[in-house]
């Protein structure tokens, strides 16, 4: 897809149209597979594809939603995938919530694994294919170790265990002072711009979409801190039949890029493969300005780890 189409595809998708009729591919903000799991989720497909032989499930990270992920689902439903987003609780069109981040979080672990065991039922014969960035990882990695049916390889974007620490005073009196209170939210566009990415455009892109969190509590960050600390566990729980690729920024200032390197050892699986993307930032898949070298490793590991015929 050229970046210009990848950006028409983000302005159709923040502004809540639909993709024009006499597109092949149709998105659907209401699927009858939303309504089935209760989850909000998006699902692109191209409207001369009955019966996909290949899907595939996107999972977006930290603060973002489903629909962050438009120019990657847009550029595989045109190829035939059914492309499934969904957003994480606390996320995107999820309604507010009470619970802490870290228990939802894990609750949209169990509804991944509820949306994989529904594809698989619909779709028997089709190979399901998974891609998560950043938290949205970690989620992947506890849902498909529950419902693994039907998963025929994983994508692990910015994986890091770790968070990347930087000096508060950089964000101002302001994010300090509501930091320490721990409940506060507080605006984190600031924070956002300096460190999301090294492409300026995807900070300024994020900041623009009026379904990504742009606030957060200590408390939040706290949460989404404690569960992605336990990624090598997750990994290490995935059967190892299962071919997994990580792709890391190696200048990710989110998390730890060299943290990837834990979670990428404890995957079981002797089919794995780890490929650093020189001078990149956090956000890989989750943008419409997806770097080429991105690209290119995602096509060759799907075409590679995939029996059916386009």
């Amino acid at each position: 897809m050229s970046c210009g189409a990848a950006i028409l595809c983000s302005a159709w998708l923040l502004c809540g149209a639909a993709i024009p009729a006499d597109a092949a591919v149709l998105r659907d903000d209401s699927s009858e597979l939303s309504q089935k799991t209760g989850v909000p989720l998006y699902e692109w497909k191209d409207d001369q594809v009955a019966k996909p032989k290949r899907i595939l499930l996107l999972v977006h990270g930290f603060a973002q939603q489903g629909g962050s992920l438009c120019a990657l689902a847009q550029k595989y439903a045109e190829q035939g995938y059914l492309v499934v987003a969904p957003d994480l609780r606390a996320h995107g069109r999820w309604a507010e919530s009470d619970a802490s981040m870290e228990e939802n979080l894990n609750k949209s672990c169990d509804d991944i694994a509820e949306i994989l065991a529904q594809l698989h039922k619909r779709y028997k014969k089709a190979e399901i294919f998974c891609i998560g960035e950043s938290t949205g990882s970690g989620v992947l990695l506890s849902a498909v170790a529950k419902r693994s049916r039907g998963v025929r390889a994983i994508i692990l974007c910015a994986a890091g265990s770790q968070p990347a620490f930087h000096n508060p005073a950089v964000m101002g009196v302001g994010f300090i002072k509501g930091m320490a209170s721990m409940v506060s939210q507080v605006d984190i566009k600031s924070y956002l711009q300096h460190y999301l990415s090294d492409d300026p455009r995807v900070a300024q892109e994020m900041i623009g979409d009026p379904l990504a969190k742009k606030s957060q509590s200590a408390l939040q960050l706290l949460g989404t801190m404690s569960f992605i600390r336990d990624m090598p566990k997750r990994a290490s729980m995935l059967p190892p039949s299962l071919p997994v690729l990580v792709i890391q920024g190696s200048e990710d200032q989110i998390v730890n890029a060299d943290s990837a390197q834990g979670v990428f050892d404890a995957l079981k699986t002797n089919d794995k493969q780890f490929v650093v993307v020189p001078g990149s930032g956090h956000i890989l898949v989750g943008t419409a300005f997806i770097k080429p070298s991105v690209a290119t490793t995602i096509d060759g590991w799907l075409e590679k780890h995939s029996s059916n015929n386009r």
